[in-house]
């Protein structure tokens, strides 16, 4: 049976309709949820001014509710749907179609970011299979991106130039020199992707083999490997952390640095954390946007995967006291968590090296770092100053420069350290 005839039929959603017949040539899908959105012109007006990739292209806009929706924001999405049916009147000449895609009324229990994205990439796999593709492409967007001309392209050409590869991650920049935003904010948004682009270059710092960024509106995959990874989660946010780090264990992925998604920039309340929401807590005084996880917690982390191979050389009776060596923290964390019997316990069934060390990362995946990295700040090493954590990992990553740096330039150097990886 065809793979993506065979997830649809395990899948029992009918919680949406698609208001627009579908172009029937699409192999290509941009999935874009959309909830108590006023701007989402600007995102369809943005990739209406890319250039044209070669294969056709569907826009799948969610506009999404759940049932104890406030009445205002319900009166948003109808507005957001009759405006997206002008444009389409007005914008008959643009290279791809798009499709409103109504879910009204979703259970609260599950209603979100992550139920809304399910939704679009589950259609888009029906239109593929109803367009007799052997395979397609799912790019993840939000209703408040905007992208660089090259960007449809620039994605078409990576998974053309790479035919091995699941998925890519795309290279992202908040905007923050608009001469509307206040300071504040601007300092909020920095403050914000600082954060992100230390967390990822410490995880790289540390040995773990999947450090990505895992943002909602900055990636894109194959259909194959969407539906091999069983789908997108339900989560009412962090939706894009869940489903990336469990995509990263299919196999070989990238990243593409020659393009840009631009997020904005603006206080939201539509997820509990993400960031609008980042930006919302920073306006109202709250100081988390000051600290990060100190680099020293992140360094206990650094017996565990410089040699993964180390535990498959150790006799098995060595596993359960082997972190008794190591530093306290970890030693901890790894009793507490179970992990040192789920570590002998995969060591006993895995037939040879290689096998052990790609499970190796299914059990010290992402989830277990933060975890653990939750575990240390709540117990011996606090968070600490924003600045100087990212600056200290430069510091041992080889990279100098002077501590009184602003904010706004440190950034552009973990930027430009983002990109420097094409392919992980």
């Amino acid at each position: 049976m065809n793979i993506f005839q065979r997830y649809i039929d395990q899948q029992n959603d009918s919680n949406y309709n698609c208001l627009d017949q579908p172009l029937g040539t699409s192999s290509i899908f941009v999935v874009i949820p959309c909830y108590n959105e006023p701007d989402i012109l600007t995102t369809l007006n943005s990739l209406a001014e890319c250039y044209p990739p070669k294969s056709g292209i569907s826009v799948l806009v969610v506009v999404n509710d759940a049932e104890n929706t406030a009445d205002d924001a319900i009166r948003q999405n109808l507005s957001t749907l009759e405006s997206i049916s002008q444009w389409q009147l007005e914008a008959q000449h643009v290279f791809f179609d798009v499709q409103r895609i109504y879910a009204p009324s979703l259970p609260q229990k599950f209603a979100g970011v992550g139920w809304a994205r399910k939704i679009g990439m589950d259609a888009a796999i029906k239109q593929i299979l109803n367009n007799n593709c052997s395979d397609g492409i799912i790019i993840s967007l939000d209703a408040d991106s905007k992208v660089l001309p090259n960007y449809l392209q620039t994605v078409e050409n990576a998974f053309n130039n790479k035919p091995l590869l699941n998925f890519f991650t795309i290279h992202f920049e908040h905007p923050f020199d608009n001469p509307e935003l206040s300071p504040l904010i601007c300092e909020g948004i920095i403050r914000y992707e600082l954060h992100m682009r230390y967390y990822r270059n410490a995880m790289k710092w540390i040995g773990y083999l999947h450090a990505i960024h895992t943002v909602g509106s900055s990636f894109a995959l194959k259909a194959s490997a969407y539906v091999k990874q069983g789908g997108m989660n339900r989560r009412k946010a962090g939706e894009d952390f869940y489903f990336l780090h469990k995509l990263v264990l299919l196999g070989d992925y990238g990243n593409i640095s020659s393009t840009t998604v631009i997020p904005a920039s603006r206080k939201s309340d539509r997820v509990p954390f993400g960031t609008g929401a980042a930006i919302t807590k920073w306006m109202e005084g709250s100081e988390e946007l000051q600290h990060t996880y100190s680099l020293e917690a992140f360094s206990q982390l650094r017996p565990l995967f410089t040699n993964p191979l180390f535990f498959w050389n150790l006799d098995s009776t060595e596993i359960p006291t082997v972190f008794e060596d190591l530093n306290s923290s970890l030693h901890s964390f790894w009793l507490r968590s179970g992990s040192a019997v789920e570590l002998l316990e995969m060591r006993n069934n895995c037939s040879n090296a290689k096998i052990f060390e790609k499970r190796f990362y299914h059990l010290f995946n992402a989830f277990w770092i933060l975890k653990f990295l939750n575990f240390v700040q709540e117990t011996s090493i606090k968070r600490a100053s924003l600045k100087t954590e990212a600056l200290l990992l430069l510091q041992h990553m080889g990279i100098h420069t002077a501590y009184d740096i602003s904010l706004k330039n440190l950034l552009e150097i973990f930027r430009n350290l983002d990109k420097e990886t094409e392919v992980q």
